[in-house]
């Protein structure tokens, strides 16, 4: 055994060998992955709405860690995606709730699927190619 491949007892870690590791374990290393699990989370949250719920809680956990990257722009698009789909949810459940305005409940709804299911989309296949979002507060 090497000098520096001694195993260091009696430390925080007892089974830690003294010396370099061959790779780099850093957080900042997995702010893609990240994103990339917040947008398969809407993914998922097209057939439920629970995954979402997830999503935007990793999604403004991470945005500050990565704010002035270009991930931070995948962050507040995905958050607004979040917030843009809940009120139409909400706008949709108070005309649900009228009877009389039912057809225009169902209109509302189907726009937020359609849109939630389009910015997922668009965000997903720019972060695929390693882009950012254009203009994140938009709607479109």
């Amino acid at each position: 055994m090497a000098e520096n491949d001694k195993i260091i007892l009696g430390s925080t870690s007892d089974v830690t060998p003294r010396g370099n590791l061959p790779f780099r374990l850093s957080l900042a290393e997995f702010d893609s992955v990240a994103i990339h699990i917040v947008y398969a989370l809407y993914g998922a949250a097209l057939l439920s709405a629970v995954p979402s719920i997830l999503g935007v809680i990793l999604a403004y956990l991470k945005r500050p860690e990565i704010r002035g990257s270009w991930l931070e722009s995948h962050a507040t698009w995905q958050i607004r995606t979040f917030w843009i789909t809940f009120i139409l949810g909400i706008l949709s459940a108070v005309l649900a709730a009228t009877f009389i305005l039912l057809p225009i409940a169902w209109l509302v709804a189907s726009v937020a699927w359609c849109l939630f299911a389009w910015r997922v989309l668009k965000g997903w296949l720019a972060m695929g190619r390693e882009d950012a979002i254009r203009n994140p507060e938009g709607l479109l």
